[in-house]
């Protein structure tokens, strides 16, 4: 039975803080050696926080639903894609071990994990500073358009928002699906999974139709205790139930 299930973290106190340069070291450990490379090239002490933290919530995720362990997972870092991952040497494609995607907002970060289907997701962080008509006007197809007009206030942000996430993790679904090498046609379907937060807007794809779609919340302690000493463990095994 394929289902997916997802994780988030609030990581708002880790990246708006700016960890410091040993701390981020530390946690970098469990990271690959493409990986802390990339993360020795961001700029911003924002997003290398978003970006560690993500790379930590995919691999507590894999290891809830794979069974694996810490060690057991390798990552590579083609420039300007997705991450490919690997679980005891396979490829996690959705098929033989799951698909995993990754998305971050504001220092909300998700991870998605798809099993027997790819997967893509989106998560969004309502701004008050950002333009929601002009980023529709570049962004959404006349028809689209269309199915906001007449909305105003918290309902017109909602639909922004919801159709935003919609594309974000379709496409995200679909590179997902060509780089781990899983035929799509240009007009196969996509299955939707919405899931408004208090604080943040999360959609999920898949390219099957799912009835499971758990989400869970980790606190950022737990989190942030996932560290190289912790390769050794053996994590309890999600079944989707």
């Amino acid at each position: 039975m394929a289902f997916t299930v997802a994780w988030v973290v609030d990581g708002r106190s880790f990246v708006g803080a700016g960890a410091c340069s040993s701390t981020l070291a530390r946690l970098a450990a469990v990271l690959s050696p493409n990986e802390r490379m990339r993360l020795q090239g961001f700029l911003r002490p924002q997003r290398a926080g978003e970006f560690l933290l993500a790379r930590l919530l995919m691999r507590h995720a894999l290891m809830q639903v794979s069974g694996c362990r810490l060690d057991d997972i390798a990552v590579s870092e083609p420039g300007g894609a997705a991450p490919v991952v690997r679980i005891a040497g396979e490829l996690a494609d959705g098929v033989g071990q799951p698909a995993v995607s990754l998305s971050h907002s504001r220092g909300w970060i998700a991870c998605a994990v798809g099993v027997g289907t790819q997967i893509g997701v989106d998560i969004e962080a309502p701004a008050p500073e950002r333009d929601l008509p002009a980023l529709a006007e570049l962004a959404f197809t006349p028809h689209e358009l269309s199915s906001l007009e007449g909305l105003t206030g918290d309902q017109r942000e909602a639909a922004f928002y919801r159709l935003w996430c919609a594309k974000e993790a379709d496409y995200k679904c679909r590179h997902n699906a060509r780089q781990n090498q899983v035929a799509l046609t240009v007009d196969a379907p996509s299955f939707l999974h919405h899931e408004p937060g208090a604080h943040y807007h999360l959609c999920l794809c898949t390219t099957v139709p799912v009835r499971l779609h758990p989400t869970q919340d980790i606190a950022l302690p737990t989190l942030l205790e996932l560290t190289g000493s912790q390769s050794n463990a053996t994590p309890q095994q999600y079944d989707g139930g």
